[in-house]
């Protein structure tokens, strides 16, 4: 199969994808001249979340911001580090562990805020007591997180400070072949956890994290099979043993999107029924062929 033209030209890409799609089944899906986004945020700047701390104290919560937002992770195991990656990526939100060794977190919020271009960017701090607090407060803190504190807390700031709602509902598991493009390089992967924002590839192929890649796969729709062709671009790199790529939708064409709504409600539905019948556990695993 020849390579799709780069992302450059979207409308032609996609069409390009397509008419392959079609050529193996006549019933493909047929591009829109138009291509609305799967969702508005898709078109924006990816907001980016700085994590500091010399614990893992972020760890969890780190790996769940990336699977649940659209946002990019970034992080730092010292107060140097912290202040080096704030300059270079200008995060839009700052979580710091007020106890860190050395540099602490209180230390590393006073720098950023005296900073003229990162004065205004939000700071969250994790607190032990009420004498961390209160420093982390005096440095500038736009909030504090009080320890031990549960994710729920993290994703709490998200939403005050960057107006991000988190994903909470489960994606579809599922097993299908996708056909994947970047820089007119073809790779192909198995198709997991797919949601209306977006999916996990399970590959050994390695992307970056920002890359844009284009995407076709089919999946069941009304006793029938549907392809879809869209782009997506790459928020998560998995490690062994869940290697892959943890994408989000980007664009994707008109007929396909209808077909992902389709087949999301039917294995919705054979989900919650399957999952009634055992009690409420377990999920069902859907394959093509």
């Amino acid at each position: 199969m020849r390579p799709p033209p780069l992302i450059g030209e979207p409308s032609r890409l996609l069409a390009a994808v397509a008419r392959r799609a079609a050529e193996r089944r006549p019933r493909a899906d047929r591009v829109s001249r138009t291509l609305p986004e799967h969702g508005g945020s898709y078109n924006r700047r990816m907001s980016a979340v700085l994590l500091v701390d010399d614990t893992d104290l972020f760890r969890s919560a780190g790996d769940d911001i990336e699977k649940r937002t659209h946002c990019r992770v970034i992080r730092a195991s010292n107060g140097t580090e912290a202040i080096a990656a704030a300059r270079r990526e200008k995060p839009d939100l700052v979580f710091l562990d007020a106890a860190m060794t050395g540099m602490t977190g209180v230390d590393v919020c006073r720098v950023l805020k005296a900073d003229s271009h990162l004065a205004r960017t939000p700071i969250v701090v994790a607190a032990a007591d009420e004498d961390e607090e209160r420093a982390a407060v005096r440095a500038g803190a736009d909030a504090c997180l009080v320890k031990p504190f549960d994710e729920s807390a993290i994703f709490d700031a998200l939403r005050r400070f960057l107006q991000l709602a988190p994903r909470d509902a489960a994606r579809a598991s599922v097993g299908w072949p996708v056909t994947f493009w970047r820089d007119g390089a073809q790779h192909d992967g198995t198709l997991r956890d797919l949601s209306r924002g977006g999916f996990f590839i399970r590959t050994t192929v390695r992307q970056p994290v920002g890359a844009r890649l284009e995407i076709s796969f089919d999946m069941p729709v009304d006793r029938s099979t549907r392809t879809v062709v869209a782009e997506a671009i790459v928020v998560r790199a998995g490690q062994d043993p869940d290697r892959g790529l943890g994408c989000r939708f980007f664009r994707i064409t008109a007929g396909s999107k209808v077909y992902l709504e389709e087949c999301l409600r039917m294995l919705e539905s054979e989900e919650a029924v399957a999952g009634a019948g055992a009690g409420g556990s377990g999920t069902k695993r859907r394959e093509t062929r």
